[in-house]
């Protein structure tokens, strides 16, 4: 189910972004909206190649949306990333390399040139199943479960749309599980018999988008979060560095690497990264 959701974001996104950058009519002034749609893939095959070799087919597709509103002293500033990727070879099933849903969100209200007042939010999940990395048939996640939603008050200083860090010193933390993924024991820091765990801490949103060169555009966004009522010592984070790297007007290359650190949930880091080069079709008003 998840991953149909997925193909149908990714086809309204393309169509939204065609009628963005078209349609005049869209008040500017007021709302600032940017985003990319990206498909990138590999494909190996062998025929009667005697050194050997298993047909491939990898494919990954990704949209990653800015929609940033202003009016007077208020702000609103939403960043939506979306991502699925998989791998199908001839001798095994179809398997996910990448899979996440990322929604960021910021209220504000200016009090002086870069400081404001705001509220946030943030909500974490995925569109497909996920399996035991020791157990290919164990089936450890699936679409919405596991959420993680954050939300709380707090600062945000703002120098501009690429560069912003909102700090929130009363943060809470929501993180829901089917209940079928805790009947055994924990899932995700979930008690077992349980589908919700609750946390408050303190939590910091850092956001850096730069150009190296105008080709090259380099996207940080780090998240940390520490539990007040738990180990108050570890700071958890989730740092994603996203780097676009444009050929032609469609032809892009792109390098992604994300490196997470959730105590509660698993006590080491977890990174993953990939490279790839491909179609995306990017847009702003």
């Amino acid at each position: 189910m998840g991953r149909y959701f997925f193909l149908l974001l990714f086809a309204v996104g393309f169509n939204f972004s065609n009628a963005q950058v078209h349609n005049d009519s869209i008040p500017t002034k007021r709302w600032k909206i940017a985003g990319s749609n990206s498909l990138t893939g590999s494909q190996t095959s062998f025929d009667k190649w005697q050194l050997g070799g298993t047909n491939n087919l990898t494919v990954n597709a990704k949209i990653n949306y800015d929609f940033n509103y202003n009016k007077n002293k208020w702000s609103w500033d939403n960043k939506v990333m979306a991502t699925y990727g998989f791998n199908r070879n001839k001798k095994s099933s179809v398997k996910k390399t990448d899979d996440r849903i990322d929604l960021n969100s910021i209220v504000s209200k200016t009090v002086s040139k870069e400081w404001s007042y705001s509220a946030y939010m943030n909500f974490q999940t995925q569109f497909d199943k996920g399996y035991d990395p020791n157990n290919e048939f164990k089936t450890i996640s699936k679409f919405a479960s596991p959420i993680f939603l954050q939300l709380g008050p707090g600062v945000l200083w703002k120098k501009h749309d690429d560069l912003k860090i909102n700090i929130s010193p009363a943060s809470t933390k929501f993180i829901f599980v089917h209940e079928k993924f805790t009947k055994d024991g924990k899932s995700f820091s979930v008690e077992q018999n349980e589908t919700q765990r609750l946390e408050f801490g303190a939590a910091a949103y850092i956001y850096y988008r730069f150009k190296v060169l105008d080709n090259i555009t380099i996207e940080n966004i780090l998240g940390l979060y520490s539990n007040y009522i738990e180990n108050t010592k570890n700071v958890d984070f989730d740092y994603q560095l996203n780097i676009d790297m444009k050929v032609t007007k469609f032809i892009t290359a792109n390098i992604n690497y994300q490196a997470i650190y959730d105590n509660e949930t698993f006590a080491a880091m977890q990174q993953r990264q990939s490279i790839g080069v491909g179609f995306k079709y990017a847009f702003h008003n």
